[in-house]
C-alpha cells in the first residue's frame, strides 16, 4: 500500500512565515484543537520561514494525525506507546537516511522535524496494527487470485514485442479473426478497422517493452500467447476487444517469480491494505473538520488544506 504521508517523498522545501501566535487555534477536528504551535512543530524551521502554502499542506498532515490516531483507538483499541514510537522513528530514518549524511541534516534537507517522523512512525505503526487485525477476517487467497499475482510479478520481468487490433464488440473481433483466418494481412486490417489510432497507423505495433503498462487482460494474453502467430483468443479488457500478435518475447526468469505460498500471502496483504485505506479514507469522510479560514480550506478528498487565497 502507498502510505498515507512518505517522509522520503517530501524533497526539501522553501518555508516562510505565517502569522498568528503559537496558541491561536488553526482547526478543530471532532472538538480538539490544532494549534499554530501545533503545526509548526512539525517543520524544520532552522534558518527557514513559513509560507501560507507550506503552512496549509503541514496543516492538512496534523488535521489526517489527529483523525487517524484518534480512530484507531475508538474503532480498534490500537495506540502505541512513546518508546514503540521512537524505535519505530529511529528505524524509519536508519532506513531512509543516505550513507554518510547525519540525522539532522536528513531532516534539515526535508524540512521536517523530529515530531513530523514521530508522526508518521506512529502512523505507520497504526497502519500495520490495524491491517493484521483485517487479515484475521480476510480468507485464504483463492487458485484464480494467485494466478492474477503471479501474472503481475512477471509482467515488469518480462519483454514483449506486440501489435493488436481492437474493436469494439465481440462479433467484431471475431469477424477479424474470421479474416485472417482467410489470409487478409494483420497490419493491413489494423489500418482498416482498429480503434486505437495510435497503434493502427504502424499496422497495429505496440512496440516493445515490459508488461505492466498493458490492463491485465491483456497482459496475461501476451504472457501466453504463441510468439510469431496469431494469438487465436479474443481478449476482452476496459478498452474494447483485441485481437493480439506477440511478435517476440523475452519470459521472466522462473526463480524470479514468488511461489505460490509467498503469492498468495501477498494477496491477502494487498486486501487488508485496500480495507485499511478504506477505512481510514470513510474515517476522513465523517471527522467533523473545521480550519480558521486565515488558514485555508480544509478538503476531505483528498484529504488536505487548500492554502487561503492571496489578496
Amino acid at each position: 500500500m502507498k502510505k498515507l504521508i512518505s517522509i522520503a517523498a517530501l524533497g526539501g522545501m522553501l518555508l516562510a512565515a505565517c502569522g498568528g501566535g503559537s496558541s491561536a487555534v488553526t482547526a478543530t477536528v471532532d472538538g480538539a484543537d490544532i494549534t499554530v504551535g501545533d503545526v509548526e512543530a512539525l517543520i524544520n524551521t532552522e534558518d527557514t520561514v513559513i509560507d501560507k502554502a507550506i503552512f496549509a499542506q503541514y496543516l492538512g498532515f496534523a488535521i489526517q494525525f489527529l483523525i487517524l490516531d484518534a480512530a484507531a483507538e475508538a474503532d480498534f483499541g490500537v495506540s502505541f506507546t512513546e518508546e514503540e514510537i521512537k524505535t519505530q522513528a529511529d528505524q524509519m530514518v536508519t532506513d531512509i537516511v543516505a550513507e554518510g549524511q547525519t540525522r539532522e541534516e536528513f531532516l534539515s534537507e526535508r524540512g521536517i522535524s523530529e515530531d513530523f517522523v514521530s508522526e508518521v512512525a506512529n502512523q505507520s505503526l497504526i497502519d500495520v496494527g490495524i491491517r493484521e487485525l483485517f487479515l484475521e477476517d480476510i480468507a485464504e487467497a483463492t487458485d484464480e487470485e494467485i494466478d492474477d499475482a503471479r501474472n503481475a510479478a512477471r509482467a515488469p520481468l518480462t519483454t514483449a514485442c506486440v501489435s493488436h487490433i481492437l474493436v469494439t464488440t465481440e462479433e467484431e473481433a471475431q469477424a477479424v479473426l474470421d479474416r485472417l483466418g482467410a489470409g487478409d494481412d494483420f497490419g493491413a486490417l489494423a489500418v482498416e478497422l482498429s480503434q486505437d489510432s495510435g497503434s493502427a497507423v504502424n499496422d497495429g505495433d505496440l512496440g516493445c517493452g515490459t508488461l505492466e503498462r498493458y490492463d491485465p487482460s491483456f497482459r496475461d494474453a501476451v504472457l501466453i500467447a504463441p510468439v510469431g502467430e496469431i494469438h487465436g483468443e479474443i481478449v476482452g479488457s476496459q478498452f474494447g476487444f483485441h485481437i493480439v500478435m506477440v511478435a517476440d518475447r523475452e519470459d521472466a526468469a522462473d526463480e524470479d517469480i514468488p511461489g505460490d505460498e509467498e503469492l498468495a500471502e501477498a494477496v491477502r496483504n494487498n486486501a487488508a491494505a485496500q480495507e485499511f485505506q478504506s477505512w481510514f479514507f470513510a474515517a476522513i469522510e465523517t471527522a467533523e473538520v473545521t480550519v480558521g479560514e486565515e488558514y485555508g480550506v480544509w478538503e476531505a478528498s483528498p484529504p488536505r488544506v487548500i492554502p487561503p487565497t492571496e489578496e
